[in-house]
């Protein structure tokens, strides 16, 4: 009886330090990539085993995980939902979600099934759990929510035939009382039932997750082509505020951040209206490269990095860039002497620190500012594209099959 007391009470004090219009965490905590709170370590060894508190072996996938009270929820290929214990890694629970978990009559037949590309499989898109229920949506087209103990509510599969080149990989958003899932466009659901809600075809399927903002007491997503939908009922309030590939656009109050090629600021109106004419704030032109991370603020400052390896600092008021500095980390830069690795994971802010990872298994630490500032630069034996999260004096982290706990000793 103690145990769940003290389940019940984490989970409550999660729910109040979550921002007020967020409904569940999920990919990147409530979007933002920001953890104002944590303490995570600065420095860690695979070798010697410094500051790493536990590993468990979950499978490989480029999902990360969300922490809810003492639960880590985490996918794996291909289509594997697993459940751990924060403090100790140990594994409470894990469900497949194949296609023969279906029932008969919804089993969608061979030669119609989504292929998962070879690079990034099924178990891409991050889960998203609120104080009684996970969800999970897989490449496959499959969705499921089971309940913390791991006992299935439901699951559903979509048949929506546009799938990306590289696979599906935007994570479900919980908003507005409503489970959004980007399958061939924008599709909102009961996250009670998985009842369809409502669908939005003319938005176009993306790589990146779309970010929740409020326009009012309106809730609205904005997905990285730029639409601006109402949670509410699905309705397209404004198109081509900005033009993302992979990343997702960040939001910070009204301001909405678009960071690639261009980078672009607009700001949302105070009220909202069946039709949303954003203000631009301002675009530049001279962020070069391809950008897969999302960005993350800080303290007026907007960091985006490149896959090229090259981290650029913006000012976020007027988009002039602070610093850019080419990072001796590995990237498709090619810089001699250093291994080629993609730089996939977001951009994390964890605490006082700031947090770069690429596939290869590294990590930089940095301490965010209007310099360059290298803290430390710490290795895995093995990658993810996974991003970091950071809860407490706990961070967790992605490499080959494993997750890892990290935090001082």
């Amino acid at each position: 009886m103690g145990g769940k007391l003290l389940r019940l009470a984490s989970v409550v004090l999660w729910a109040a330090a979550l921002p007020a219009w967020a409904q569940g965490v999920g990919w990147r905590g409530d979007g933002t990539g920001r953890y104002t709170e944590a303490e995570p370590p600065t420095q860690w060894d695979i070798d010697d085993g410094t500051n790493i508190l536990w590993q468990t072996e979950v499978g490989k996938g480029q999902s990360s995980p969300v922490v809810v009270g003492r639960r880590i929820f985490v996918t794996a290929e291909p289509d594997v939902l697993l459940c751990l214990e924060r403090d100790n890694g140990e594994v409470l629970w894990r469900s497949g979600n194949g296609y023969d978990a279906l029932t008969t009559e919804f089993r969608p037949p061979l030669d119609e099934r989504a292929r998962a590309h070879k690079d990034c499989g099924y178990a891409v898109p991050t889960p998203v759990a609120d104080q009684g229920s996970v969800f999970a949506s897989f490449g496959s087209g499959v969705v499921a929510c089971y309940d913390h103990d791991g006992r299935r509510r439901w699951i559903r599969y979509f048949d929506r035939k546009v799938v990306p080149e590289y696979g599906r990989t935007a994570s479900p958003v919980l908003a507005g009382a409503k489970l959004l899932v980007s399958l061939g466009g924008l599709l909102a659901l009961d996250p009670q039932s998985g009842e369809s809600l409502w669908e939005t075809p003319g938005v176009k399927p993306s790589y990146g997750t779309p970010a929740v903002a409020r326009i009012a007491e309106t809730d609205v997503v904005i997905t990285p082509n730029g639409d601006c939908v109402r949670v509410a009922d699905g309705r397209t309030l404004a198109s081509k505020m900005g033009k993302l590939e992979y990343p997702s656009p960040l939001v910070r109050g009204r301001v909405v951040f678009f960071v690639g090629q261009p980078a672009v600021a607009l700001e949302l109106p105070e009220r909202a209206a069946e039709n949303v004419q954003p203000e631009k704030l301002w675009e530049t032109d001279e962020l070069e490269g391809e950008f897969y991370a999302s960005p993350v603020y800080h303290e007026g400052v907007l960091y985006g990095v490149s896959n090229e390896g090259v981290l650029y600092a913006l000012d976020a008021e007027n988009g002039e860039i602070v610093f850019q500095k080419e990072l001796e980390i590995g990237s498709a830069g090619g810089m001699p002497g250093i291994e080629y690795a993609n730089i996939y994971g977001s951009l994390t802010l964890a605490g006082k620190v700031m947090l770069l990872t690429n596939d290869g298994g590294e990590t930089l630490v940095l301490a965010p500012g209007r310099q360059y500032r290298e803290l430390s630069h710490n290795y895995l034996d093995q990658g993810s594209g996974a991003s970091p999260v950071a809860d407490g004096k706990l961070l967790l982290l992605r490499g080959g099959g494993k997750l890892y706990g990290l935090g001082r000793r």
